[in-house]
């Protein structure tokens, strides 16, 4: 076992889904826009321009702060972050330094059947910059506006992490919250939610040099590059060598961490007050507004499958599919009983969910509870309920279907025993397979009759039927 411990702080950044931009009116949705059309004089910092805050955006920032059980500052203001690139038009980027809109807050995580409390320093509000195009094989670089001036939440962990998994599960937490809390629409393609990961390693008390990794978008890689890195810097110094501190990407072709520059420190920004924008007053009644319509967080949701029986990788299915939660819930309800409870959850965690890929589902929570009861009464074979499910789900009754197509399941002992007959005087060989101690005869027979009845018959019935005449 390695001596050296890993310390993991997060800086994640949520895109919010206002409907402008975060200083000035622009459509603040460019996915499907042309480049460089959704910008304006504002975002563009034209001379004699004055940025207004989005108050859509702080009424996010709060939600947020809330749900992360952090302090909400009465007193913020916004700062100018001061760096050349071109993507930032301004020259500087509008952010909060010393006086964040959320103060100190935590979130609960369940890493490895264990929950564990990570603490949060701060939550920001800020401006995204704009958007670098390299062109493959071509000399220059080209900058698309539209994305300037989106409003962000920057996120920032204490330094409570000390593996990638824990790190893995933190970040989909911070994205289940955010997706719940329907502040961004959370297309990590398209940059909504996206992250830096600072890591160290020491064999003291001390922390290591910090390490950054920068711009991920995936938890997957987020769990792979913490993982190289932690070997990386744990071979340098196992070796007597020292880690640079410095800003390094993620090959994920490579499976390596690259290094890309030194690390700035917060005081080659030169932040100070943003002049063109006075100090925010949150008031108790914007909070209280805020919180009247807060909906049940991931957390909460968590702890409540978990007290119902159902596993982690089941728990985060539902939980990362907001309306398979709904459809779940509202199932679960009609259907109460746990062990059916359960059916639901199998029914939403397998076919369902290459359904789902297809298109658009029409599926209700009263259907799916309809279907399980039809098999559970006997009124259905599972065969059937499969046979059935894409209907279900594209919103028809399954009653209804069951009805209309005369699948209802064939129970009445009489009836079989005719049909169980005549499958036997037909198949004397499967008969002395059976007896010579051959197993797979009974489920060929059990096939015969099923083909028979066209899928109708109670299997449970068949089977007991064949083994009483074979017995005999």
């Amino acid at each position: 076992m390695t001596k050296y411990t890993p310390t993991i702080g997060i800086e994640i950044h949520v895109q919010l889904n206002t409907k402008t931009k975060m200083f000035c009116s622009c459509d603040n949705d460019s996915r499907t826009a042309e480049p460089n059309t959704n910008i304006c004089p504002v975002c563009l910092a034209y001379p004699g321009t004055l940025p207004v805050v989005n108050g859509a955006a702080v009424r996010s920032a709060i939600k947020l702060g809330l749900a992360l059980e952090a302090e909400i500052a009465r007193d913020t203001k916004f700062d100018r972050k001061n760096y050349f690139y071109p993507d930032l038009p301004k020259g500087y980027q509008i952010s909060q330094f010393d006086q964040p809109i959320v103060g100190e807050g935590y979130v609960e995580v369940l890493v490895d059947g264990e929950w564990q409390r990570i603490g949060v320093e701060r939550a920001h509000l800020e401006e995204d910059a704009a958007k670098l195009i390299h062109p493959a094989g071509k000399d220059y670089s080209l900058v698309d506006y539209n994305r300037g001036g989106t409003p962000l939440i920057e996120i920032v962990s204490k330094p409570d992490i000390h593996s990638p998994s824990a790190a893995k599960r933190y970040l989909q937490e911070i994205y289940n919250i955010a997706m719940s809390l329907g502040i961004t629409n959370g297309d990590m393609e398209h940059g909504n939610f996206k992250f830096d990961l600072n890591i160290s390693v020491s064999d003291t008390d001390e922390l290591g040099t910090k390490v950054e990794l920068k711009n991920l978008n995936s938890f997957r890689n987020a769990e792979r590059a913490l993982s190289y890195e932690i070997a990386r810097q744990t071979e340098l110094l196992e070796k007597g060598e020292k880690i640079d501190q410095e800003t390094r990407g993620w090959d994920d072709a490579k499976s390596k961490t690259f290094s890309q520059r030194g690390k700035e420190m917060a005081h080659d920004y030169r932040y100070f007050p943003e002049p063109d924008l006075p100090p925010l007053k949150i008031t108790d009644e914007m909070i209280d507004e805020v919180r009247a319509v807060m909906p049940a967080l991931p957390r909460e949701v968590r702890k409540r499958l978990e007290s119902i029986g159902i596993v982690v990788d089941d728990q985060d299915l539902l939980i990362d599919q907001p309306q398979t939660l709904q459809i779940f819930d509202d199932a679960a309800d009609a259907l109460e009983q746990p062990a059916l409870i359960k059916k639901a959850v199998n029914w939403l965690v397998g076919d369902y969910q290459p359904l789902l890929a297809r298109g658009p589902s029409k599926l209700t929570g009263a259907h799916l509870a309809e279907l399980i009861l039809l098999v559970d009464s006997g009124d259905i074979s599972g065969k059937i309920a499969k046979d059935i499910f894409a209907e279900v789900v594209n919103g028809a009754s399954p009653k209804s279907i069951v009805a209309d197509k005369g699948l209802k399941q064939m129970s009445d002992t009489g009836e079989l025993e005719a049909i169980v007959k005549d499958v036997l005087d037909k198949n004397p060989q499967a008969i002395a397979d059976y007896k010579a101690g051959k197993a797979q005869a009974l489920g060929f027979l059990v096939g015969q009759v099923m083909a028979a009845t066209r899928g109708q018959a109670n299997p449970g019935l068949v089977n007991k039927l064949l083994v009483q005449y074979l017995q005999a």
